[in-house]
Parts: structure tokens; C-alpha cells; sequence
């Protein structure tokens, strides 16, 4: 009987799949998947295996293009033993979709054919994908079949069993046509500069709701030897500013408000609030003024102070200098902690070279600030680098300041979580980042008083008027939101991710410190790592099966009761709601008990009084 091994090889795996089956059928399924070519199929007649070798995958088309067909080759031989076929029914191959790289998650329907077949076969299906509607798709192809296997009880007597196989996965990206604007960078003399970067930032609330699904992506650009930087954008508003200026130059604090619509390019009249026409911007940078280092020796040693919102010392803070690897720097060159004294002050003496200050940690009982300064230290003394324009500037006393840790209302179980007017909760639905800063705003112990206008222009891109602003402008003065934006802006509109969730909520807390970190996605260079690992380690989150965090996927309604039912340290009675399901005055559409957030969506969602026990919690009524 001639056997024959199946080996798919992607990203430097391979798996093997052999029937275990004594007079079972092999099967040499699905090929590789690829969106450009069909991948050839070598097989000899002898015992040698059937090769796969996959092509680079993945393509890109522009919304409503033409796809190029994706295709999956396989070969199927019934092998005959005393007259029996080892399979009785039709091949059928079904293609899929999934929004992941899973081919498990099979939601998306479908298309399939079936081939019919008395002997060894091969067969090539393929599948068009659609190109309707923008994002990230993955295909994957499944052939199911039956094989006849022997019922040892009864000898000669066969039965057939389902059988299935599936490929590996083909990715493609449909994006929506993108607009032309150019930028232009100039000294004051007019000569063109190059070596200038502009970013286009996404700005939601300008366009009121028009913004397209694809506006909310940061482009950047450098300006090239005439000056120029040219952006392709898609439909969206954006802010243009200057992001670092070339060497030797001061940058530009210029933004322009930017919308891009399928009718052209419109800059808005910061004055009027009109739509004109775009032209083309231009940015003049001034030369910086370099200070030259002094020759007369200084002190080499950096004092740093750790204080309160009043001025008050604050102890214990821990203070880094890291090495600045945007800088060839000297073997000498290493990090450097201290601890700040009950002064207040942390001491560090560092060889020469190229460091960047900043806070590891903050006291018991308060946040940690984002602030950063670039540290030049040399034989003749300490200087500030101006991050822009790498001006020196002499090194004065650093103080960081911090506040106190607001505190969450853990007593009150109201609810801070409803479901929409139509019944339904929606579990799988994203949150907004103004709507998460919102909902944790109604959480604290000291509510914000509403009659406040606590509003301020720290945040270019909150309108004052919008719902949110004066929760916004009020935790942000809580000092909670350092860190939840880290270009400046707060894009209210925007959903929430994961990563940006739990900085968000590690901010109630004081950090909690790892020495390893606990999901394969978050490394030591992601900018959430230590609020991430936080959250973990006291149980407010977990990852997936694989390990992973999935830092960047947005977070959803489930997600979000789930984590801050931990944090509130609040679970729902389930003998309470099974009891009165008849009564409860919330009773979702879209949600059975068997959901797996069920229980921490009713917590969220039902203001209850309870009595707590070291069982959990009892509720003994629950508001109307």
C-alpha cells in the first residue's frame, strides 16, 4: 500500500498529518493558500511525501478592485483493499473568511463545491475575495470528506466517519483610495529644508460623524531635498503639525486642521470654522541657538526632586536614568537608579554620555508622571538636549511632581454600565476612549462636582462643547490620563484598546512591578508593559489560551465590566438573578446566562444593596 505524508510549511513549522487508519484513505490536502499564484504540486508514486511551499501571502486592493483569485490544491486517492473504497461520499471543499487568523472562527459564512469521485483525484478550487467593504480578511480553505473505517465488533463490517482538513491562512487588505496633500519646509530665508517629519494625526470630532471608517489611521512623512512631503490619506479629519524639525533648526508649534472627503481636501479657517480649499502649507523653521558647553569644570552629579501637588518632599519615588540609544554611546554608559530621600531628592553620578530622566515609580499612594528629559553629560558639566533642535542647554534641578491616587467607590454597587434603548447590551461592542474616561469618571469615591467647568486646552482635539469635555479636562487634572495618550491628543472618538484600557485603569492603583512579563506580546519596549503586567498580576485581566494580550485589538462592553468588576472587587448574586429573572428590571436580548461575561454584565448594569460574606456577595434588593 503506498503511504504518503501531507507536510504544510508556514512561518517554519511543518505538520504532519497521517490517517491512523489501517485501510483508512490518506488524504494530501489543502495546499498553501496564496493570493497571487497556484503552487505546484510534486509527488512521486513511491513512499516520498507530497511538498508544500508556500509563496509570500497577503495583498492589498483598493476598495471595490477586482481580487485576484486565491486558490487550494489537493490530491485525493482512495486506496482499494479486497474491493472496498476507503471513502463513500463526495469531497466537498468550503472556503472561508474570518476577521482573525484563526481557522477555527468560521462566523463569516462560506462557499463551497462538492467533487464527486470513484479513484485518485486532484482538484484545484478557488475563491474571489470581496473587495466591498474596507479592512484586514483571512481565508482559509476546509476540505471535509468521509472515509470507511472497519467496526472491529462486527469483521468485515465498514462505517463511514467524517473526516476534515484544513489550509493555512491567505490575508488580504482592502483600503479606501487616498487624497494627495503636500507640505512644504522652508527657513526664513525660503531655502527648502529636508529632514523634517510632519504627521497627519486622525481629529474626530471636526467632521461631526462623516469621518470613514479608514480615517483613523497617523500618517507621517519627511520633507525631501525640495522641501516637500507628500501624504496619500484616506477620507478622514486630521491634525497636520510638525513633529521634529531638521538638525540645527527650532521646530514649527503650527497645526492646521485637515479634512480629506471623496469631493477633495479642505483646512479649516481656525477663526470662521470654514471649509476652504487646501494649499499648500508651508512650515519656516528658525536656526536654533546652540550653546556651546562651558570649559570650566562643573559638577557631574544629577539632583532630582520628588514632590507633591503643595510642594511637599515625597520619599521613596525611584528615579531612572537610562542610556539614550539614539546615541553611539561609550561602554561606560549604563542605567542608573535612586530613590528619592525624605528631602525628596535623588542623587545620580553618571559617566559621560547620552541619558534619559525619568520616573520608574512613584510613592505609595500616588501616580507616577510621563514626563521625560534628554541628559547630555560631559567632562565639562550637565545639559539638557532640546529633543528637536539637540540645542544645550545648562542642567538645573528636575522636580516631578506627583498626585494623589484617586480613589474608586468600591462600597455603592450602582450601576455604571446600561444596554441600549432596543434591549440588547451588546457585549462585543467597543467603547470609545472618551466614553471609558466617562464611565470611570462616575466611579470615584470623591464625585466631580457637575456645576464645575473643569474644560481646558490641554488636549488640542476635545471640543469644549462635546459631552465629554469637562469629565476629560477633570480627570485629566486627576493626573489618571498620563500615559492613556502619548501624541498629545486625546482622540475622544477613537476606540479604546486593551492596552490603552488597562494604562487607563492601573492609574486607581499603585503599580504593581514584575520582574518578567506576563504575555508573549507585551516586551519590555511596549509603551503599557508595566500597567499591563500590573493589571495582571492583581488579577484584573488575562490573555488568551496562546499566551498573548493582544495589546492593540480594541476592548469590548464584556471586556470592560469583566475588568472593572475586579477592580471594584463586585460579582453579581447568580442564585439572586435566577431566582427573580421574572423581575429584574434589565433583561438583555442579546445576553443568556450562559455568556460567559453574564454575571459581570448584570453586576454593571443593576444598582443593587447586597450584604458580603466570605461567600461573595447577596443581594437583597435591587433598583428599579
Amino acid at each position: 500500500m503506498v503511504v504518503s505524508i501531507i507536510k504544510f510549511r508556514r512561518e517554519g513549522k511543518t505538520m504532519k498529518n497521517k490517517s491512523k487508519s489501517l485501510l483508512s484513505l490518506l488524504l494530501a490536502a489543502v495546499l498553501a493558500i496564496t493570493a497571487f499564484t497556484t503552487i505546484p504540486l510534486t509527488a512521486s508514486a513511491s513512499e516520498e511525501s507530497f511538498q508544500v511551499t508556500e509563496h509570500p501571502v497577503g495583498a492589498t486592493y483598493m476598495l471595490g478592485e477586482t481580487a485576484v483569485p486565491i486558490q487550494a490544491t489537493f490530491v485525493f486517492d482512495p486506496l482499494t483493499t479486497q474491493g472496498y473504497l476507503n471513502s463513500t461520499a463526495p469531497i466537498t471543499v468550503r472556503w472561508y473568511w474570518s476577521e482573525d487568523d484563526s481557522n477555527t472562527s468560521r462566523a463569516n459564512g462560506f462557499t463551497e463545491s462538492t467533487i464527486d469521485y470513484d479513484r485518485k483525484i486532484t482538484h484545484t478550487t478557488t475563491h474571489i475575495p470581496a473587495t466591498d467593504t474596507p479592512g484586514v480578511r483571512y481565508y482559509f480553505a476546509v476540505v471535509s470528506y468521509s472515509e470507511l473505517v472497519q467496526v472491529e465488533e462486527y469483521g468485515n463490517e465498514w462505517t463511514p466517519e467524517p473526516r476534515e482538513t484544513v489550509s493555512n491562512t491567505a490575508r488580504i487588505e482592502v483600503i479606501e483610495p487616498g487624497h494627495e496633500l503636500i507640505v512644504k519646509k522652508v527657513d526664513k530665508n525660503g531655502n527648502p529644508l529636508a529632514g523634517a517629519v510632519f504627521t497627519l494625526v486622525p481629529y474626530d470630532s471636526v467632521t461631526q460623524g462623516t469621518q470613514s471608517s479608514q480615517g483613523n489611521k497617523t500618517y507621517e512623512e519627511t520633507s525631501a531635498s525640495n522641501g516637500n512631503a507628500t501624504f496619500l490619506a484616506l477620507d478622514g479629519s486630521y491634525i497636520l503639525s510638525e513633529k521634529t524639525a531638521p538638525a540645527g533648526y527650532e521646530g514649527s508649534d503650527d497645526t492646521y486642521q485637515i479634512i480629506i472627503t471623496a469631493n477633495g481636501v479642505y483646512i479649516i479657517d481656525p477663526e470662521t470654522n470654514e471649509w476652504l480649499p487646501y494649499e499648500m502649507v508651508t512650515f519656516v523653521n528658525d536656526e536654533a541657538a546652540v550653546i556651546t558647553p562651558t570649559s570650566t569644570p562643573t559638577s557631574r552629579s544629577i539632583t532630582v526632586k520628588k514632590a507633591d501637588e503643595e510642594g511637599n518632599p515625597l520619599a521613596g519615588a525611584v528615579l531612572v536614568l537610562d542610556p539614550d540609544t539614539s546615541y553611539a554611546q561609550p561602554p561606560s554608559v549604563v542605567p542608573h537608579e535612586a530613590v528619592s530621600a525624605s528631602s525628596g531628592n535623588a542623587t545620580f553620578s553618571p559617566g559621560n554620555g547620552y541619558y534619559i530622566l525619568s520616573e520608574k515609580q512613584a510613592p505609595s499612594g500616588y501616580n507616577a508622571t510621563d514626563n521625560k528629559y534628554y541628559i547630555h553629560v560631559t567632562s565639562d558639566g550637565v545639559f539638557f538636549i532640546n529633543p528637536t533642535t539637540k540645542a544645550l542647554l545648562p542642567y538645573e534641578t528636575v522636580t516631578f511632581v506627583n498626585k494623589e491616587i484617586p480613589l474608586l467607590n468600591k462600597d455603592d454597587h450602582f450601576a455604571f454600565m446600561l444596554g441600549y434603548p432596543d434591549g440588547t447590551f451588546s457585549p462585543e461592542k467597543n467603547m470609545t476612549r472618551a466614553e471609558a474616561v466617562v464611565m470611570f469618571s462616575r466611579l470615584l469615591t470623591e464625585s466631580m462636582n457637575v456645576d464645575t467647568n473643569n474644560t481646558n486646552d490641554y488636549y488640542p482635539d476635545v471640543n469644549p462643547l462635546e459631552w465629554y469635555a469637562n469629565q476629560v479636562g477633570y480627570m485629566q487634572s486627576l493626573g489618571v490620563l498620563e500615559d492613556y495618550s502619548r501624541d498629545e491628543l486625546f482622540r475622544p472618538d477613537v476606540p479604546v484598546t486593551r492596552a490603552e484600557f488597562a494604562t487607563l485603569a492601573a492609574h486607581f492603583d499603585n503599580l504593581t512591578y514584575t520582574d518578567t512579563n506576563n504575555f508573549s506580546d507585551v516586551t519590555d519596549s511596549h509603551w503599557a508593559v508595566k500597567y499591563v503586567n500590573s493589571a495582571a498580576a492583581k488579577g484584573w485581566i488575562t490573555g488568551y489560551p496562546d499566551g498573548t494580550f493582544k495589546p492593540e485589538n480594541n476592548i469590548t462592553r464584556a471586556e470592560v465590566v469583566t475588568l472593572v468588576g475586579r477592580m471594584l472587587d463586585r460579582n453579581a448574586d447568580s442564585a439572586y438573578l435566577a431566582a427573580n429573572a421574572d423581575s429584574l428590571p434589565r433583561d438583555y436580548t442579546d445576553l443568556v446566562p450562559t455568556h460567559w461575561a453574564y454575571l459581570m454584565i448584570m453586576e454593571a448594569s443593576l444598582g443593587h444593596d447586597y450584604i458580603k460574606d466570605s461567600e461573595g456577595e447577596h443581594w437583597t434588593a435591587v433598583y428599579q
